[in-house]
């Protein structure tokens, strides 16, 4: 199960302690890892509980090199995961243990920005909080997306996001025909991550790289349409290709797709199935496009998230060229 050892993951911690975090002198890190109960034992999938377990084991190991590099005070504590059974954990300890820290690196199964209990000490005391939920062991590996140089990618995603943050109007388009259109009515502001969060306050995921819109249900500020095709494999049931139609941010028409398919066009017909977010990765070390947790940080690939969808979270549309404003770019001059 554990592919790595601390030699091999110390200089991507030292990277991120140094360059993403910049951690100060005094600053005490505490690292929270979801360990799997008796009850998950029972009833979850053997797949979900080896992640867990191997993620209980890189805390560790990021727990045993942050002390080993850094004179600061480190604390590794485990909590139950936030899962329907215990969806707010009441962990008193827990609470202090963030209450004292000033860096917080989660490393879950389950996110915990909808947790009170993890949530609301953090916003008290205006707490640097680095989040992983779900997040693949791997991603620490040498080579992986957060083996990555983090000055070099924040120039790449400012240069998205400017690129984006001015546009009136954009098309992504793809080799498999797909086009997104992107109509503004007014200015919407996008947001980007690309991996730092050095001062009080600031909230950062990993891995990093991207760059997004969140579309709130009954915005008017802007109209998406256009038609995706996307392939299989992005999700396990999604076993033929699918084609996907948007209209007035909303989907209307979905054909092919095996499981996935038939699921989209039975919920067109029940719910409003409206599109809530467009991102674009601009991580030059994410290569996984089956890892969802690192397909939205892929260099170039933009992902489309509808709601209600509650099978598929992302889908997935690797970029050919895009059109900003009428002025058509390929992909090496907006992605290099």
């Amino acid at each position: 199960m554990v592919n790595h050892t601390n030699s091999d993951i110390q200089p991507i911690v030292k990277r991120l302690l140094e360059e993403a975090w910049q951690v100060k002198e005094n600053e005490k890190i505490l690292i929270i890892s979801d360990y799997p109960t008796s009850e998950d034992f029972a009833n979850q999938s053997t797949e979900l509980i080896e992640k867990m377990i191997e993620r209980n084991l890189l805390a560790k190991s990021f727990y045993e090199i942050i002390r080993d590099l850094i004179p600061n005070e480190a604390e590794l504590y485990y909590m139950k995961p936030t899962f329907e059974h215990y969806k707010n954990p009441a962990d008193e300890l827990l609470k202090n243990k963030i209450h004292s820290s000033d860096i917080v690196f989660s490393l879950t199964e389950y996110s915990l920005t909808d947790t009170p209990i993890v949530t609301d000490p953090l916003n008290e005391k205006k707490l640097r909080h680095i989040s992983a939920p779900l997040i693949p062991a791997e991603v620490f590996y040498p080579g992986g997306p957060c083996d990555v140089d983090f000055l070099h990618m924040e120039k790449l995603t400012t240069k998205v996001f400017n690129f984006l943050q001015r546009a009136k109007s954009i098309e992504i388009s793809d080799i498999s025909g797909s086009n997104l259109s992107i109509e503004f009515n007014k200015p919407m502001d996008w947001i980007y991550e690309c991996g730092f969060c050095t001062e009080s306050g600031m909230f950062s995921n990993l891995p990093a790289g991207e760059v997004t819109l969140e579309l709130p249900y009954n915005q008017t500020d802007c109209v998406v349409s256009g038609k995706l095709n996307i392939f299989p494999g992005w999700q396990e049931d999604l076993t033929r290709p699918l084609k996907l139609t948007i209209q007035n941010s909303r989907l209307v028409d979905s054909t092919g797709g095996g499981k996935v398919g038939a699921y989209i066009a039975e919920l067109i017909l029940k719910e409003d199935v409206q599109v809530t977010q467009i991102g674009i990765g601009t991580n030059p070390k994410a290569m996984n496009p089956f890892s969802p947790t690192v397909a939205d940080k892929v260099i170039g690939m933009a992902h489309v998230r509808f709601s209600p969808d509650e099978r598929v979270e992302h889908y997935y549309i690797p970029i050919s060229r895009m059109k900003i404003d009428g002025k058509t770019y390929q992909r090496n001059e907006i992605f290099e």
